[in-house]
């Protein structure tokens, strides 16, 4: 049995996958669980996965109790994945690969295996990330901006009398009728627009760029982008599996 997990800033996705195939998943939120907290993937009963492949951009401590944790139950192959080079047809564009975040390059290398050409990659969590593939696999680059519950948390912490909105909902063509919609509906076309914006000026070099879109507001920030695009939300996950084989 292997075990795999995404672990981001505030949250984590996780799945089992059972020799015959057979995938159990889930995710937790809207913190990481502490140490020695009972994992949502834990199924005494099925034992402990043999194997673990891990994408983490958690803080070392967090990293090394999880490690420890996986040990103790009997866990003996764990692996952190790491940025490379290359992988595939996928190389990287940064002038220091290591230092990219484990989850933007993952869910490159997902992408990568899932089209021929041109593509970018929007990944919607505690922060945005865009990023833009040329045709021959080459990594162009990309921006992170700060996600929609950080845009929100930021906007409240310098301002009085605002509440953080209880919509979900968004309205394009109307502005909000009271406070906590105009902060929800702001704060969703501000990303809509970043990333519309990009891509839109990505293609006129690249008119059949595929736009990946993943995370929790993936599919929200991404709904007014043209096609072709399609949400994938476990990218990170499936990268883990062509990386760490």
């Amino acid at each position: 049995m292997i075990l795999e997990l995404d672990i981001g800033n505030t949250r984590l996705k996780w799945r089992r996958l059972d020799a015959d195939g057979v995938r159990i998943d889930g995710g937790f939120g809207p913190h990481l669980p502490d140490p020695g907290e009972d994992y949502p993937w834990r199924e005494p009963e099925r034992g402990a996965p043999e194997r673990a492949r891990i994408a983490s951009v958690a803080d070392a401590d967090f990293n090394a109790a999880l490690l420890r944790e996986l040990e103790s139950e009997g866990t003996q192959h764990i692996e952190f994945a790491r940025p490379g080079v290359a992988c595939g047809r996928l190389r990287s564009g940064y002038r220091e690969p290591e230092r990219m975040g484990a989850d933007r390059w993952l869910a490159m290398v997902a992408a990568s295996e899932l089209c021929d050409g041109a593509f970018a990659v929007v990944d919607a969590g505690s922060a945005i990330t865009l990023d833009l593939v040329a045709g021959d696999g080459g990594h162009l680059g990309g921006w992170i901006v700060p996600g929609l519950r950080m845009m929100r948390s930021a906007l409240l912490a310098g301002t009085a009398g605002i509440r953080l909105p209880k919509t979900e909902s968004v309205s394009l063509s109307a502005p909000g009728r009271d406070t906590a919609e105009a902060v929800g509906f702001g704060t969703v076309l501000l990303a809509q627009d970043f990333v519309a914006r990009r891509l839109q000026a990505f293609r006129e070099e690249h008119p059949d760029a595929v736009l990946f879109v993943t995370g929790g507001d993936g599919d929200r920030i991404a709904a007014t982008t043209a096609e072709p695009r399609k949400h994938v939300p476990e990218l990170v996950l499936d990268g883990l599996a062509r990386a760490l084989g």
